[in-house]
């Protein structure tokens, strides 16, 4: 299993330093030698999606959710791998299947403020305004100083919607 350590030196890297892919290097790392550490493939999932919403390459949040899913199988209750898949299937145009996952994820994690927002942004994009509300609201009542929810509430509030969340989805499930 990953340390707390550990998962605050990645979530260091990726937020305060802006060093995703030095995160993503440093689990390569640890992943070459633990196959199958599954906090550590769940963080690399939680990294790739960074990635792709940073570059606004979306090959990236398919690695994500592959990383996410793979985790998954690993442990099916781990936080991180839900909250990661959630937001690969949104960016993926597949919001609806993300609402299931995140409602997952807040049950399994209800102290998650990542959770809870992803889980607004899939039921806003889905058309469940109030339910988005709610969870936007937990997200903020668990980190009101967070600025990236704070920026989402207000996105969701003006109706900006990121360009690629608006196109049409681009990897629907056969």
């Amino acid at each position: 299993m990953i340390s707390k350590d550990l998962r605050d030196e990645i979530f260091d890297l990726i937020y305060s330093k802006n060093k995703t892919e030095e995160a993503i290097l440093r689990l390569n790392g640890i992943m070459k030698s633990s196959p199958e550490n599954s906090r550590a493939i769940a963080l690399k999932a939680y990294a790739l999606d960074k990635l792709a919403n940073l570059r606004k390459e979306w090959n990236f949040s398919q690695l994500g959710l592959e990383c996410a899913e793979r985790a998954l199988e690993l442990n099916p209750d781990d936080d991180i791998a839900l909250t990661s898949k959630g937001w690969a299937l949104i960016d993926q145009g597949r919001a609806s299947e993300a609402v299931s996952v995140l409602e997952r994820a807040t049950r399994v994690s209800p102290s998650s403020e990542y959770a809870w927002y992803n889980l607004a942004w899939a039921q806003y994009l889905t058309g469940n305004a109030l339910a988005s509300a709610q969870s936007m609201n937990r997200a903020l009542a668990i980190n009101p100083n967070n600025p990236m929810l704070r920026r989402g509430k207000e996105m969701m509030a003006t109706g900006q919607i990121p360009k690629h969340l608006k196109s049409k989805p681009k990897h629907e499930p056969s």
